[in-house]
């Protein structure tokens, strides 16, 4: 039977080890891979780069040896080494929207930045917090500032409405300044 899919080897200067794993794991499920052929299959996938750098980590041990959580776990803390706390959450915090940075893409860089931040709760507030307190434009700012019980699904849908209709006002107003023109 042929396999479904394919997981190309990793890189580690572009790539990141959750999601590889992530990938690895979607393709022996599609694929209905036994779990005890799962570490055979990531050190197959994985590239001579990586099975090398694996191999020097767990030397003298032979690999075939080794489970499928060793091996994640040993390429998750060379890879991905464990971040501090207060460092990520100093990036969250200092993170603004960009010039030409829509709402939708501010808000996936919050996200992802919010991934090592150890909140315990107050996800959506602190997402809320910095939505608000980031966005490059006043007028969308002012509005959500006026609002008196703002959660943060009700600031992404006034944030987002808010951008559409200032990008659908410029662009008549080009058109009406083209037909002008001519």
């Amino acid at each position: 039977m042929a396999c479904v899919g394919k997981v190309e080897e990793f890189d580690s200067s572009s790539g990141d080890w959750e999601s590889y794993i992530e990938r690895v794991e979607l393709y022996c499920d599609a694929n209905d891979i036994e779990d005890k052929k799962i570490s055979s299959i990531l050190l197959s996938l994985m590239g001579a780069k990586t099975y090398n750098a694996l191999h020097n980590l767990l030397s003298p041990a032979k690999l075939s040896s080794k489970s499928y959580e060793d091996i994640v776990d040993t390429l998750q803390k060379h890879f991905n080494p464990a971040p501090l706390v207060i460092a990520e959450r100093f990036r969250f915090h200092k993170r603004n929207q960009m010039k030409d940075e829509s709402i939708s893409e501010y808000m996936a860089e919050l996200r992802k930045l919010l991934q090592h931040c150890d909140f315990k709760t107050g996800l959506d507030v602190a997402l809320r917090d910095r939505l608000v307190c980031g966005m490059h434009c006043s007028s969308t700012q002012k509005r959500l500032l006026s609002e008196k019980e703002l959660d943060l699904k009700t600031a992404l849908e006034l944030a987002n409405s808010m951008e559409t209709a200032a990008k659908g006002a410029s662009e008549l107003q080009k058109k009406s300044l083209e037909n002008e023109v001519h």
